[in-house]
């Protein structure tokens, strides 16, 4: 690998993307920008075209995570730096071997130290086996701590993203649907709680509807659209909604 880093930014929403772009441009000379990414095939295209010595990737594409992409690639020859919004997931000080990551948004002190890190050893990820594996060590970490506090007219409740299915307004109030079909009401607004989830792979589907990507079972397109949550509910996706549902799901 040369001392110039060929690199990739991979991200499923533009402005992280512009975001990223603008501050390798600004903070880090040691590295050629040679392509972007938003999901699984434009990701897939642009590996099988280009050599990059470096990828940023962002950890979850809409429905998907990175993991399911890397899976499918023959080898893994490039470094990879993961990107994440998961700044409450208590990531920060475990070390892998085959990767690095940065956490949004994103620091320009840390992401020089990353660069330089990558310069000073020189060297690319591994295995594909190691890097899945520290993938898989890095995902899991993340996934053991993700709680929200929400707070109702008894208190706060600490509830871990990943247990809601879903939100949906009454006008006012917000009530969550959880895994275990317990209901919290809470009197906020749903755009208040549109906000603060998205960086917790949520989605606003409708007007009285914002849902957990990660608890869709079922896409049905006919007569209007809708969602089947892994609860049963079926929920309407509005006709506003529609493009952005179909892109965070990588449909074509």
């Amino acid at each position: 690998m040369s001392n110039l880093l060929k690199c990739i930014i991979v991200d499923d929403e533009i402005k992280d993307r512009e975001n990223m772009r603008l501050l390798l441009e600004s903070y880090c000379p040691q590295v050629e920008i040679i392509g972007e990414a938003k999901d699984r095939t434009s990701i897939l295209s642009i590996l099988s075209k280009t050599k990059p010595d470096l990828v940023f990737m962002d950890i979850q594409l809409g429905a998907i995570s990175v993991f399911d992409i890397l899976n499918e690639l023959d080898s893994i020859d490039f470094k990879i730096v993961f990107v994440t919004a998961y700044d409450k997931y208590a990531i920060q000080g475990y070390q892998y071997d085959a990767i690095d990551y940065l956490l949004k948004p994103v620091n320009p002190k840390r992401l020089i130290k990353v660069i330089n890190k990558i310069l000073l050893f020189n060297n690319h990820s591994g295995s594909k086996e190691k890097v899945l594996q520290d993938f898989s060590d890095l995902y899991t970490k993340m996934m053991e701590t993700p709680k929200i506090s929400i707070t109702d007219a008894k208190g706060v409740h600490r509830v871990k993203a990943i247990d809601i299915i879903y939100c949906v307004s009454d006008g006012n109030y917000t009530t969550f649907i959880l895994k275990d079909n317990s209901e919290i009401i809470i009197s906020k607004n749903l755009k208040h709680f549109e906000i603060k989830l998205k960086d917790y792979n949520f989605l606003r589907i409708h007007k009285s509807y914002l849902i957990n990507m990660d608890h869709i079972d079922f896409l049905i397109k006919e007569q209007g659209g809708s969602v089947i949550m892994k609860n049963g509910k079926s929920l309407p996706v509005s006709r506003n909604c529609k493009k952005t549902l179909y892109e965070k799901m990588d449909i074509l």
